[in-house]
């Protein structure tokens, strides 16, 4: 079986990523595996694509992902990581690819990028939880600047959950809108719906309903 040195791949994985506008797609006449293919030049030419020149950003990054998931290895030590983050940990560990597993580091930039981010907000959030504090009572009316922590889609309830800065206090509410209305923070009217301690971060926090986003133009 063809066996590929781990670095080399996950550079081209982040230059697909890149050349895919920061997206993974796994069908399609243009996928992030068979650009990783086309650089690695095993695929007949006819099938070959254009491929973005790589950059030194891109093995930048490349190695950062490569160290992040070599973090699954302490989670692992507490049976916390699922299938796909042990078939991850597998390749990491061995530092070389199979071909049949291109289509696995393929999606790993996108799946990195999103880890990150979620890991700064919630290391943001449980900044916030050491002083947060209820506001208002239930039933109270409130008005203010929201700075929008996290806005995450619930597939069980089919609605998007939103965590936010309400001037040193987190708040939280459910809604249809997506997180493209609430931006990174926005003027709203809300009403208290009930006080209760995070089970997340531990901290104080205000759940809210019939929140509207106040129009500022």
């Amino acid at each position: 079986m063809d066996t590929y040195n781990l670095k080399t791949v996950m550079v081209y994985a982040v230059s697909a990523h890149f050349q895919k506008a920061e997206s993974y797609a796994n069908y399609g006449a243009v996928t992030n595996k068979k650009i990783i293919q086309s650089h690695l030049g095993v695929i007949p030419t006819m099938q070959t694509l254009f491929v973005d020149h790589i950059t030194k950003e891109c093995e930048d990054i490349a190695e950062n992902i490569i160290q992040y998931y070599k973090g699954l290895t302490f989670k692992a030590m507490g049976a916390k990581i699922n299938d796909f983050e042990q078939k991850v940990l597998a390749i990491i560990q061995r530092g070389q690819c199979d071909r049949k597993d291109i289509g696995i580091i393929a999606s790993l930039p996108k799946a990195y990028f999103r880890s990150v981010k979620r890991d700064d907000t919630d290391n943001r959030m449980r900044k916030l939880s050491k002083n947060s504090m209820h506001i208002g009572s239930e039933g109270n009316s409130i008005e203010g600047q929201i700075d929008v922590l996290n806005c995450s889609f619930i597939q069980s309830l089919q609605c998007h959950v939103v965590n936010a800065n309400f001037d040193g206090a987190l708040v939280c509410f459910f809604t249809k809108h997506t997180a493209e209305v609430w931006g990174e923070g926005c003027k709203i009217t809300a009403k208290v719906k009930r006080h209760q301690v995070s089970k997340f971060h531990g901290g104080k926090e205000t759940v809210l309903n019939y929140v509207k986003k106040v129009d500022n133009s």
